[in-house]
């Protein structure tokens, strides 16, 4: 400017609004780990590794116990060759994974290395990846306690009829035996004295 003028800036009175602050992102829930399940709860997590049609595939994890159901599924997957991983805290079970593709030439190994590994707590459950159209892997038992054992049967015994029984032979009874009977003694009889008899020569 000249020296000496001054420059007049005409507002036309607005006050420009101050620029809205970046939109807070959603708050980032981290994957539970298998020390944040809760009682004697383990982690149930399922890797999927896609091959060169991920569109192709989808898998389920179904409780087989109780009241059931779907309790992770997956896919399908929009990224070829790409890592995924799902998980939930699970009781311990009886559970069916099932994996299925659509094209009918599984994960692998035709169009592609894709693989699935299914695992409860630090076992591993299911894996493969290699298949047609279906495969399913069923694991574990339902409930801790083992259904009570009914009691042993005995054997039917046979209706033998046990030999009879002899009955005790009395011992024999000597007979008894009577006392000597001695014989009886006459009594002595006194010689007979005959009577005198009347007769010549007797003495009137």
């Amino acid at each position: 400017t000249t020296p000496g003028t001054a420059v007049v800036y005409i507002s036309d009175g607005l006050v420009p609004a101050p620029p809205s602050p970046p939109p807070t992102p959603a708050p980032v829930t981290p994957a539970p780990t298998l020390a944040s399940c809760p009682g004697a709860q383990e982690m149930m997590e399922v890797q999927i590794q896609t091959d060169n049609y991920p569109g192709e595939t989808t898998w389920t994890l179904t409780d087989k116990c109780g009241s059931g159901g779907v309790i992770l599924e997956g896919g399908p997957y929009g990224s070829a060759n790409t890592p995924f991983s799902s998980n939930v805290c699970a009781n311990d079970g009886r559970y069916e994974f099932q994996i299925n593709d659509t094209y009918g030439d599984g994960i692998c190994c035709g169009y592609g290395t894709g693989s699935y590994l299914v695992k409860f707590g630090t076992a591993v459950k299911a894996s493969g990846g290699e298949f047609t159209s279906v495969e399913k892997t069923t694991f574990g038992t339902c409930g801790s306690t083992p259904p009570p054992s009914a009691p042993p049967t005995n054997p039917p015994t046979t209706g033998s009829t046990p030999p009879p029984t002899a009955p005790p032979t009395p011992v024999p009874t000597a007979p008894p035996t009577n006392p000597p009977t001695a014989p009886p003694t006459a009594p002595p009889t006194a010689p007979v004295t005959p009577a005198p008899t009347s007769g010549d020569g007797a003495v009137a």
